[in-house]
């Protein structure tokens, strides 16, 4: 066991080589550095306490990581990160991986209009670890008819390299809908629940501003936006052959997994199925 001091606060004061370093839980590497304390390993306690130091002193545009916290400042206000996007940022700098990407998905993320929207995507991405790409966008799925028409009204053409939009206003930002107005990308387990045999999968960029609601319904597993672009065809696992019934009427709709868990008002038919 190294030398050390433990006061109430959950503080250590460490002495090595007659030189003390402290450290307390608000270090990222807390739980290594204590059992580097127990064992009596100066090695891995100097290693870890230094990956602390790199991290603590870390800081690009407007943001900045202090006392274990991700900031990000702007607008002479400073907004605290979740915790699912501080730890990912973390990690990328212990494995030496560039958190750019990050950043860049946090800046379009503060776009959102909807303090509400923003706190439920990362319940989204915390659930399904889906990935961001260099530009600050996040993928997700979408089952689509063989032609890549959408399933419910045969309108949207989810063709490779197609862009599909809607107006955000017509989105239901009601979180406790599950089956609700808007155009919807989920994880790929949970577009494999309700997609059929025959059907293709898409995955879609989706700038973070553009999500609306997150539905609690199928685990936090789908996203309701207002658009996407269509980045490539999934070539995964092939769907199901035998898939649920297929319902006639919404209202018969019990299941928030039905078919009609995508549905958007349209003045043409009352409602437009996407």
């Amino acid at each position: 066991m190294l030398t050390h001091i433990k006061d109430s606060k959950n503080q250590y004061t460490v002495v090595i080589n007659n030189k003390s370093y402290q450290f307390d839980s608000t270090h990222p590497e807390f739980a290594g550095l204590v059992e580097s304390v127990r064992v009596g390993d100066e090695q891995e306690f100097d290693r870890l306490l230094n990956v602390g130091t790199v991290i603590e002193d870390w800081s690009e545009g407007n943001f900045r990581f202090a006392d274990g916290v991700l900031h990000y400042d702007v607008d002479n206000e400073t907004e605290v990160i979740h915790d699912v996007i501080t730890d990912r940022i973390v990690e990328m700098i212990k494995g030496g991986f560039d958190v750019k990407p990050m950043l860049n998905f946090l800046e379009k993320l503060y776009q959102n209009p909807s303090y509400r929207a923003i706190n439920e995507l990362y319940t989204f991405l915390q659930h399904k670890f889906l990935p961001i790409t260099p530009d600050g966008y996040f993928l997700a799925y979408k089952a689509v008819r063989e032609d890549f028409m959408d399933k419910y009204s045969g309108t949207f053409d989810n063709s490779v390299g197609n862009h599909v939009r809607i107006s955000r206003r017509r989105v239901d930002d009601n979180c406790e809908q599950g089956c609700s107005y808007g155009l919807h990308v989920g994880a790929i387990d949970y577009v494999k629940s309700y997609g059929a045999h025959g059907d293709k999968v898409v995955i879609c960029k989706v700038h973070p501003a553009d999500v609306v609601s997150v539905p609690l319904d199928s685990q936090h597993q789908k996203v309701r936006c207002c658009g996407y672009e269509v980045v490539s065809e999934y070539d995964g696992d092939l769907l199901p052959a035998v898939v649920d019934d297929y319902y006639e009427d919404e209202e018969d709709c019990d299941d928030p997994d039905c078919w009609y868990h995508e549905y958007e008002e349209s003045e043409n038919d009352g409602y437009l199925y996407n």
